[in-house]
């Protein structure tokens, strides 16, 4: 295998922004191609309002075309994207006052649940996306976005905790801290008193 491929063949990551630095339009669309579904998806739920979350996820998107040259290689390059992207996200953020008019649905609701059988048995009973949403959309930036990479996007601990520019043991205090506020969230939603229909 070439250095710069993966096993099937085509271009790895690392040597796509390489080409991307050097001004080659077709790498950052293979780029694009291979990770934009998961930032947009990203964007979409961290940002919110669908106008903000596109125009985040272009901002992104140019951000990392004239940043490539900049790419070192200290973190994967999915890593680097996603960072791009969050702070895309923040930008738009502080730009927009009150909260957002709308939210993505979580397809992976189940995900997010953290394991609690109670909580994971809610999320089942009904109600699971539009309740889910609510809840994410309600927690603090900083639960939302580690909530989104961890257990929406399937980051890695490191990863996660490489975009969010914490080290790993910060990441994880602040992902147990989330899924325990999204699942208080959640029992509020659903009108339910945590440990309540136990025998």
């Amino acid at each position: 295998m070439d250095a710069g491929t993966d096993m099937g063949g085509a271009p790895d990551d690392g040597s796509l922004v390489a080409r991307c630095a050097a001004g080659d339009r077709a790498a950052f669309e293979l780029l694009v191609d291979r990770h934009g579904a998961a930032l947009f998806r990203f964007a979409s739920r961290r940002c919110g309002a669908a106008d903000d979350a596109e125009d985040a996820f272009q901002d992104g998107l140019l951000a990392a075309w004239r940043g490539a040259s900049t790419y070192r290689g200290e973190a994967a390059v999915r890593t680097w994207l996603f960072q791009v992207v969050l702070h895309a996200c923040r930008r738009r953020s502080r730009r927009r006052a009150g909260e957002p008019a709308s939210h993505a649905g979580i397809e992976e609701a189940e995900q997010l649940a953290s394991g609690d059988a109670d909580a994971e048995a809610q999320v089942a009973a009904g109600q699971t996306a539009a309740t889910l949403e609510r809840a994410l959309a309600a927690l603090p930036e900083e639960s939302r976005e580690v909530l989104l990479l961890r257990d929406v996007e399937g980051l890695s601990g490191e990863e996660a905790a490489g975009v969010l520019g914490l080290s790993l043991a910060a990441m994880k205090s602040r992902l147990h801290r989330g899924r325990l506020e999204l699942k208080e969230r959640v029992e509020a939603l659903l009108g339910r008193v945590p440990g309540e229909g136990k025998s």
